[in-house]
C-alpha cells in the first residue's frame, strides 16, 4: 500500500513516471537546548566578551548561524566610526546605532553585559584619569532583590543569567564622560500591551542605569524615521574614508566648494568639485557622503535627498537639537 507521501504518478499503461509528492509542511527538526555552564561562562569572559572600549570592545552576545531570530531583522555590520564589526539583534537597534553615531557619541557598545554580581563601573578602563574615581556596581542580583523582582536563571541551569543592555553610548561631559543606555524594544504604540516580564526587565535596567549615573531610554524601531535611517546608512560607509584615507585632506576644500555651489544640483556640484580637484567622480561621491556624515556639508537627513536637486540645509541644527534633547547637560 502506498502512503500519500509516497504516491507515484503513473500513466495509462501503469508505468511509473518517477514523480513523488512531498509533504506540504515539512516537520522542523527539533533543536537541542544547550545548557549553560560555569565553564562556558568563564571561557566567554576569558576571551574578552563584554569588555573593552572603542574598537577593542567585544559584545557579550554575538549573532551566529545558530541563533537567528524568527521575528527580528538582525544586522551584523562593520561600523567605520567604531572601527569594528557590530552585532545588532534588531533593525531598530541598528537604526538607533546609526543615529547615535551620526550625533557624534564617542563610543557605542552593543549587547553590553549587566553582571549579576558586583563589578566595575561600565566606564572603567575608558580613561586612566577617571577609572580610579568610579564606584563599582552592586550587581543586578542585589538590585533585583531590592526591587522584589525575580532575576532569572540560564535555561536548564541554576546559574543566574547575564542580562544585557542593547546599546550603551559614551558622550563627552566636560573633561570626563557620561553614559546613556538605550533599550530597543518592538513597541510601536504608547498604548501597546507589553508582557509583564518585559516590564520587569526594563525596570531592572532603569535601576541599574540610575546606580551607575547613566541616562536611560526605551526606544523602538519607530524612533528613527526610515528616511533618516536610509540616508545615514548611505553615508556611514564613507564616514571615516578608511578605505581611501588620502581623500581626507580634500574634505575641507571639497565641502567649501559644494557649500558655495548651492544653486547647482547635488550631482552637478559633485561633478564640478571632482573636476576642480582632479579626482575621479566615484571619489567625489565618496567625499560627498563623508562630508554629509560629518556635516561639513550642511544637509538634512530628515528631508528627501534627491541628487537632481540642490542641497537642503538644516542637518547641523537638527543634530544640535537632538543632542540637547537626548543628553541635555551630559553633552558638553
Amino acid at each position: 500500500m502506498i502512503t500519500p507521501q509516497e504516491q507515484i504518478n503513473t500513466d495509462s499503461t501503469g508505468w511509473s513516471l518517477g514523480v513523488y509528492s512531498l509533504p506540504t509542511e515539512p516537520i522542523p527538526k527539533q533543536r537541542r537546548v544547550k545548557v549553560s555552564t560555569y565553564t562556558k561562562l568563564y571561557e566567554h569572559i576569558r576571551q574578552g566578551y563584554g569588555t573593552g572600549h572603542g574598537k577593542n570592545y567585544k559584545p557579550w552576545l554575538t549573532l551566529t548561524r545558530k541563533n537567528p531570530s524568527p521575528t527580528s531583522n538582525q544586522v551584523v555590520s562593520y561600523m567605520p566610526p567604531l572601527e569594528r564589526t557590530a552585532h545588532y539583534f534588531s533593525r531598530g537597534e541598528y537604526h538607533t546605532a546609526l543615529f547615535l553615531l551620526w550625533l557624534g557619541v564617542l563610543d557605542l557598545r552593543e549587547q553590553f553585559p549587566i553582571w549579576p554580581i558586583a563589578h566595575p563601573h561600565p566606564l572603567d578602563g575608558a580613561s586612566a584619569r577617571i577609572s580610579t574615581k568610579l564606584k563599582w556596581s552592586r550587581g543586578l542580583l542585589s538590585i533585583a532583590r531590592e526591587a522584589d523582582i525575580k532575576h532569572g536563571h540560564e535555561v536548564g541551569s541554576k546559574r543566574p543569567y547575564v542580562a544585557s543592555i542593547d546599546l550603551v553610548a559614551t558622550t563627552p561631559f566636560g573633561d570626563n564622560f557620561a553614559l546613556s543606555f538605550f533599550s530597543s524594544k518592538p513597541i510601536h504604540e504608547p498604548t501597546a500591551k507589553v508582557k509583564w516580564r518585559t516590564l520587569e526587565r526594563l525596570e531592572l535596567e532603569r535601576r541599574y542605569a540610575r546606580e551607575v549615573c547613566a541616562n536611560y531610554f526605551v526606544s523602538s524601531s519607530a524612533l528613527i524615521p526610515l528616511r533618516v535611517a536610509s540616508q545615514l546608512e548611505w553615508w556611514i560607509d564613507c564616514s571615516t574614508l578608511h578605505f581611501c584615507p588620502e581623500l581626507l585632506k580634500l574634505a575641507s576644500k571639497f565641502s567649501d566648494f559644494v557649500n558655495s555651489s548651492l544653486t547647482l544640483s547635488i550631482s552637478e556640484a559633485v561633478i564640478s568639485a571632482s573636476t576642480e580637484f582632479s579626482i575621479p567622480i566615484d571619489h567625489g561621491w565618496s567625499l560627498f557622503r563623508h562630508c554629509a556624515w560629518k556635516q561639513l556639508i550642511d544637509i538634512d537627513p530628515s528631508m528627501q535627498i534627491l541628487t537632481s536637486f540642490p542641497v537642503r540645509g538644516g542637518g547641523r541644527a537638527l543634530r544640535t537639537k537632538i543632542q540637547q534633547q537626548l543628553f541635555r547637560e551630559s553633552w558638553l
